[in-house]
């Protein structure tokens, strides 16, 4: 008996899932600008901010090397990255 053959689709390169996840939230961060006027749908723009703050510096005379990150995280950002991949696997 013939082994079968299963048709897969084929991959999208991960940058562009990686562009499609900051769309996601950039789409999701205006949302939440837009929804700070009501109050009903405050929650959705309530921020949480994660990461390194004041950044690290390290000074070494001849050049100053400064490292620091901060991610902002609000539920109108993570619908807005849900939504972005949803719409990327449909569509791709």
């Amino acid at each position: 008996m013939a082994a079968m053959r299963v048709a897969r689709r084929p991959r999208s390169p991960w940058w562009i899932l990686a562009i499609v996840i900051f769309l996601g939230a950039l789409l999701g961060s205006v949302i939440a600008e837009a929804l700070v006027g009501y109050p009903v749908l405050s929650f959705l723009s309530r921020d949480l901010f994660y990461g390194v703050d004041p950044p690290f510096t390290l000074n070494a005379r001849v050049f100053t090397f400064t490292i620091g990150a901060t991610i902002r995280l609000n539920l109108a950002i993570v619908l807005g990255i849900v939504l972005a991949i949803w719409l990327f696997r449909q569509l791709s």
